[in-house]
């Protein structure tokens, strides 16, 4: 019987391959000005290049002051849901120490001016992410931190599920990164008792936004293994002593808010093509969408990005 590249596709990826993957590489498509679609395919090719992308800064100011990037890592597991990759941060950490966020920092020279590089490179050296069982699908636009830092999206979908889930690549930065877990990224969609959000105004802001906050499980990040059946480095320690221990076994809990929130929400949206069930952007009079500011040109407060009207 041969297989389709399709099919291929479908086994490789599963939904993400199917739906989730091709809306993504849809909206990088739309978003799409420069060379964005150059340095992801760059970025997924074993060997690296030098590229100049539509991540990159403007050549109007310093081409690494004031970025950073963050990889948005989907799989999907054995019970078809779609999971995001977070990371709680070390609680020595000098800023957002002990919140939850995405591997990811502050662009370095060897990135050469690209945010998918900075992702990857940031991806491995916190938790031990080999860049061969992903690949990069779209950049988000920019979002902007509350230490005014521009900050870009990299979303990648597993590409080898088997490989990926062979958990000896894991290894948690302990300087960096206490712990790593997966959550569903379709409950960054829903209103229930779990979101809360606060409308305020940024410091030196000209206008409000919407911050949400999600009170998430955190889940063991669940693979198929050589038996077909889900398995992981936890998974598998507990069936050795108790099951009925790991099923009793009470699910850690985080809070997953602020910038982190509002990229998860964007990418639920973009992968399950609908619109959350809240209002995602402050309607206040005077309020202005978390997406819509940039830092000032002097990089001490915010202001609307060039076009952007507050409602």
């Amino acid at each position: 019987m041969t297989t389709s590249k399709d099919d291929d596709s479908s086994r490789r990826y599963g939904r993400i391959g199917d739906v989730a993957r091709k809306r993504l590489l849809d909206n990088n498509n739309k978003n799409n000005k420069n060379n964005t679609n150059e340095s992801i395919a760059s970025s997924n090719n074993t060997h690296r290049t030098m590229v100049t992308s539509s991540s990159s800064a403007s050549s109007t100011e310093p081409i690494f002051k004031k970025r950073a990037a963050v990889l948005v890592l989907l799989f999907e597991n054995t019970r078809e849901e779609i999971h995001v990759v977070l990371t709680k941060r070390s609680a020595d950490m000098n800023s957002h120490a002990g919140q939850v966020a995405f591997p990811g920092g502050k662009l370095d020279d060897e990135d050469l001016g690209d945010d998918i590089e900075c992702a990857l490179r940031e991806a491995k050296e916190e938790i031990g992410l080999n860049r061969n069982h992903v690949k990069v699908l779209t950049v988000l636009p920019p979002i902007l931190s509350a230490g005014l830092i521009s900050v870009r999206p990299v979303v990648c979908a597993v590409t080898d599920v088997r490989n990926f889930s062979k958990m000896d690549w894991l290894r948690n930065q302990p300087s960096e990164v206490e712990r790593t877990f997966s959550v569903r990224l379709d409950q960054f969609l829903r209103e229930d008792e779990r979101h809360t959000f606060n409308d305020h105004a940024w410091k030196n802001a000209p206008c409000a936004i919407r911050v949400h906050s999600f009170r998430v499980d955190e889940e063991e990040m669940i693979f198929v293994g050589k038996e077909g059946k889900e398995s992981s480095k936890e998974s598998s320690r507990s069936s050795n002593n108790n099951n009925n221990n790991s099923e009793k076994k009470k699910k850690k809990t985080s809070v997953c808010w602020g910038l982190t929130a509002a990229v998860l929400i964007e990418t639920a949206k973009i992968v399950y093509n609908k619109e959350p069930e809240f209002e995602r952007d402050c309607v206040l009079e005077g309020g202005a969408s978390i997406w819509d500011l940039v830092a000032n040109k002097d990089g001490t407060g915010v202001e609307l990005r060039p076009g952007v009207s507050k409602i």
